[in-house]
């Protein structure tokens, strides 16, 4: 029989993965963690390294399906620009190495990882936007902040971001590399990023804080003083998260002693509508018994200080199953990983 359509399209494209780092080890990010949620979804990866002064290009020779290039980071470089510089490195790197026609690249920073929730939506998602016309992809954000249980929302972290581009263009990394330019059309996933880069060890944190200043004009007191600053910020704009994480990440989370998965609760009731939500999402929430209910009025007394209200919460649009997560957490109501 002959592959249906959805079929042929999955195998129409090539998919790369592509990045840059230096100090991976030194500086504590999650570098092995972001590689790992990559390999699935890859067909190879390419990353161009800086000159480390630990073993992280070591650390790399680990992973077979990651081939690597090696660079100098010019430290005359201001204003972050050394990151897009290196990054569009690494993409140089990479359409070298490939054919460009029907490809695509997925850039992750060295503390951005993956969800294996998400990989057949990535997929489809790459699809969608070759169909209408878009060269480049959007995901969605989680910024992790201090801990694996709390994320950032106020309008200094970005809620979304450019994250895969079509290889065959002139798109190419731009500022401190946070996103990119020359891209023609967008289209925006629902796809995650879990963004890790202010959760680490504390010295290493420090470390990295200032050498991250040091490609800065205005140095490390400002980097100190924006810092603090953030931190009066999340006290009023940061809120709990007990959803999953990426399964690479479990290792990483319990050696820093953060919870992997909250106990289930024996009884919730949730004002709303069950249709509004994924299969995945339902049966990922640790209660043993759900009550779906159209009015507060259903919900008996001694339950409702605990019961989830699902209209309107964050200024954000996140998706259903986002939101409700995030409602879930605020209740200490966590998600179960489907085994």
């Amino acid at each position: 029989m002959g592959m249906s359509m959805q079929q042929k399209s999955l195998n129409s494209f090539k998919l790369y993965g592509f990045g840059i780092l230096k100090n991976g080890v030194k500086f504590d990010f999650p570098f092995r963690e972001s590689l790992l949620s990559f390999k699935s979804l890859v067909d190879k990866a390419y990353y161009v390294l800086g000159d480390s002064v630990d073993n992280t290009n070591e650390e790399f020779k680990k992973f077979e399906f990651c081939l690597t290039e090696y660079s100098t980071w010019d430290a005359s470089l201001k204003d972050g620009l050394v990151i897009s510089v290196e990054t569009n490195k690494a993409i140089d790197f990479l359409k070298r190495s490939i054919e460009l026609e029907n490809s695509w690249g997925i850039y992750l920073q060295a503390d951005e990882v993956l969800h294996q929730d998400d990989y057949d939506l990535i997929k489809s998602d790459i699809i969608k936007a070759d169909a209408l016309g878009c060269d480049a992809i959007t995901f969605r954000y989680l910024h992790f902040w201090k801990t694996h249980h709390h994320i950032a929302i106020s309008k200094n972290w970005y809620p979304k971001e450019i994250r895969i581009i079509k290889l065959d263009s002139d798109i190419v990394s731009c500022g401190d590399g946070q996103s990119f330019t020359n891209y023609k059309k967008v289209f925006n996933s629902e796809s995650r990023i879990f963004h890790y880069g202010h959760v680490r060890v504390a010295e290493a944190y420090e470390q990295k804080m200032q050498f991250q200043a040091s490609f800065h004009f205005k140095g490390l007191r400002y980097y100190r003083k924006r810092l603090k600053n953030r931190l009066d910020r999340m006290k009023q704009k940061a809120i709990e998260y007990y959803g999953t994480h990426p399964l690479v990440m479990k290792d990483r989370i319990l050696r820093m002693h953060d919870v992997w998965e909250l106990p289930a609760q024996k009884i919730i009731y949730i004002l709303g509508s069950k249709k509004d939500y994924s299969e995945l999402m339902i049966n990922s929430i640790n209660v043993n018994e759900i009550f779906w209910v159209d009015s507060e009025k259903e919900i008996p007394r001694n339950y409702r200080s605990q019961a989830v209200i699902t209209n309107s919460f964050l200024e954000e649009k996140w998706s259903n199953d986002c939101r409700l997560t995030l409602q879930l957490s605020e209740k200490k109501i966590g998600l179960k990983y489907n085994k």
